[in-house]
């Protein structure tokens, strides 16, 4: 559409100082009317008088946002205006914006900061609660997948309903989720469909006897799984059975508790499990370069399950092997 506007509607779009002037801002910066309005100091009727023509001429597109839109220029566009189109833009940089120009427009955009500030302000003891509504309660902690390398093959040991494979699936090479209860398999797996991820898929095993390879991973997640496990010396064993050398074991466990009621509930075979016999669990797998952290607590209403016991994280490190001590693991 921008290259079949005549040349004619094109030179009279540029023929007026003041077009001139609100096609310069909008090359800086998108702004609304009322922006405009104020920057400029002219009435609405002939800011979006001279907006009109602009956008007729496809010089200026607009964003609807609310009850409001916002304007910018368009000076990149494939057609016998090109040329123009890129000397305008070359023209139009922000130290070449006149000096009350340039000082009214920093005034409005101090004036959106306010209102930023403001709005904050008003919503600071619900944002939190606005922030999931609007981008779920994980958005932020799956941006720091992307730390670590897209070629991993990671293990979701105890996957549950598969709530974490669609976006482990969405960076890393290939993610396996396993798990002992066919229900949760099959919840799992229609999860994992439902995100039509084709990396991701989920096996039905015990942790004492995984459904994996030697070394077939680099990283093994084991998320709230180790006290509900008779055994968690020889399952740590099995992890590090299938985990490469050099390969990573990411736990989340519970701190020891005195909450029967939430042991019973949860089916758990163990109240918690100190960090320290955890360490001591994967150094005799083979484990070493140990970082702990406490998670910070997390006040709830209160329910028939409180206090909630507190949570804790590992990771290690597998230490390099040699074939010998990998295959002794694997008979144990």
């Amino acid at each position: 559409m921008i290259a079949t506007v005549p040349l004619s509607g094109f030179f009279r779009a540029l023929a007026d100082p003041v077009r001139l002037r609100i096609l310069h801002l909008l090359h800086v910066e998108e702004l609304t009317v009322s922006e405009l309005v104020r920057i400029l100091d002219l009435p609405q009727s002939s800011v979006s008088r001279h907006l009109k023509v602009l956008r007729d001429a496809g010089l200026v597109s607009d964003r609807p946002l609310g009850a409001a839109s916002f304007y910018r220029a368009v000076l990149e566009a494939d057609g016998p205006t090109t040329g123009l189109r890129d000397a305008l833009a070359a023209t139009f940089s922000p130290d070449e914006l006149s000096p009350a120009d340039r000082d009214a427009l920093a005034r409005v955009l101090a004036s959106r900061s306010d209102d930023a500030a403001n709005f904050f302000d008003r919503v600071g003891a619900h944002w939190d609660a606005l922030r999931e509504e609007c981008f779920g309660p994980t958005f932020h902690l799956e941006a720091f997948i992307h730390l670590l390398p897209r070629e991993w093959t990671v293990a979701d040991l105890g996957s549950g309903t598969g709530y974490l494979l669609p976006p482990l699936a969405n960076h890393f090479r290939r993610v396996i989720g396993v798990d002992a209860s066919a229900q949760m398999v099959t919840l799992a797996q229609r999860r994992v469909r439902d995100a039509g991820v084709a990396n991701a898929e989920v096996r039905m095993g015990e942790l004492n006897c995984l459904p994996i390879a030697d070394a077939e991973v680099d990283l093994a997640l084991l998320v709230l799984m180790l006290h509900h496990v008779a055994d968690v010396g020889g399952a740590l064993r099995e992890v590090a059975r299938i985990v490469r050398p050099n390969g990573r074991v990411l736990i989340v466990e519970l701190h020891p508790h005195e909450n029967e009621l939430f042991r019973v509930r949860m089916a758990d075979r163990r109240p918690g499990i100190a960090p320290a016999a955890l360490q001591a669990w994967l150094a005799e797998a083979g484990f070493g370069d140990f970082e702990t952290w406490n998670y910070p607590a997390n006040p709830r209403p209160e329910h028939e399950l409180t206090p909630i016991p507190s949570l804790y994280g590992v990771v290690a490190r597998l230490k390099e092997v040699c074939t010998h001590e990998r295959a002794t693991r694997s008979e144990k």
